[in-house]
């Protein structure tokens, strides 16, 4: 066992959106994210993990104690590294310039910190495991790059990369964050979209997303993985608003727009978008700066992303 641990994992943005969830909550159709940072590698969540002399545990996000609920459930977590070891423990997690998928983010941090601190040496698929008892598309930090999630065999999953940080190097990912004093919660969507009459399309059609983004993949046709990831993710806010939610609000609703008339120039330009208050747009080669451009045109202030790695321990002191 070690005295502490320092861990940095990224957050994530949807390619196939988790639209509704198990009561255990495990997505009840295969999923797909990007695991993203700043081209400084800035956007990340920290999560520091030290032992303590009294057997109690202190946990701290932000700088504020984390709610009772999730106290609870991030302790479930923590038994199953401790076991029965009688130690106590503080945790420290710091989101830097996060705006969305910072639980997904903060669970893999906390995972990886957990496992190193008491060097449990779980596998990465373990680790993925574990990390979903938290946030439901956690797996997407844990495996980094390109992912998917497979719930075909339900209570059973797996996740795994299917395209590294490397592989996606060329991408630009240009993200507009809107000003909004609340977001839907995921609870909220995922009940809009199950009772959805048009739900059950939805998931006749995962299988078909996904497959063509694979295909796209292996045929190098960024055009055909990307569009694919826009039509699914459209279809999910479609059946949120249709269901008298909104996640997009009109602000954001008009980006949408902006994307799909920039594409209409001719330029490789598309969105995605999870249920937090940022638009996600892919471009890539010499489009990109266009894309840029065009957007700053049209008085978008984009953040540049890129594609990041998983999850890694930055400070381990015996």
């Amino acid at each position: 066992m070690k005295k502490e641990s320092i861990a940095v994992a990224y957050p994530t943005i949807p390619v196939v959106f988790v639209s509704s969830v198990h009561p255990d909550r495990i997505p009840l159709h295969n999923s797909m994210g990007l695991a993203v940072t700043d081209v400084k590698d800035e956007v990340r969540t920290e999560t520091h993990v030290k032992l303590l002399k009294k057997k109690k545990i202190e946990f701290y996000v932000n700088g504020k104690p984390l709610e009772k609920q999730k106290l609870q459930d991030a302790v479930k977590i923590i038994e199953i590294f401790r076991k029965n070891q009688k130690v106590g423990l503080r945790i420290e997690s710091r989101n830097y310039k996060i705006y969305s998928g910072s639980s997904d983010a903060g669970a893999a941090a906390l995972v990886f910190a957990l496992n190193d601190l008491f060097e449990t040496n779980y596998s990465l698929d373990k680790l993925a495991e574990i990390s979903m008892m938290l946030s439901e598309s956690s797996i997407r930090s844990v495996y980094g790059g390109l992912n998917e999630l497979n719930v075909d065999g339900y209570p059973k999953f797996y996740g795994k990369q299917i395209a590294s940080e490397k592989d996606l190097k060329d991408l630009k990912i240009f993200t507009l964050t809107f000003d909004y004093p609340a977001r839907v919660s995921a609870e909220q969507i995922f009940q809009a979209t199950r009772s959805n009459p048009f739900y059950e399309y939805r998931l006749k059609m995962i299988p078909q997303w996904i497959a063509k983004i694979k295909l796209g993949l292996l045929l190098n046709n960024w055009h055909m993985v990307f569009s694919v990831a826009e039509e699914n993710c459209a279809n999910a806010h479609y059946l949120i608003e249709s269901s008298g939610l909104r996640c997009r609000k009109k602000e954001m609703m008009c980006a949408c727009i902006d994307v799909e008339e920039i594409r209409c120039l001719g330029l490789a330009c598309y969105w995605t978008a999870g249920g937090g208050n940022q638009i996600n747009i892919f471009s890539w080669g010499k489009d990109a700066k266009k894309v840029k451009k065009e957007l700053l045109k049209r008085g978008y202030k984009a953040k540049e992303y890129k594609v990041a790695g998983g999850p890694k321990i930055i400070k381990s002191v015996r």
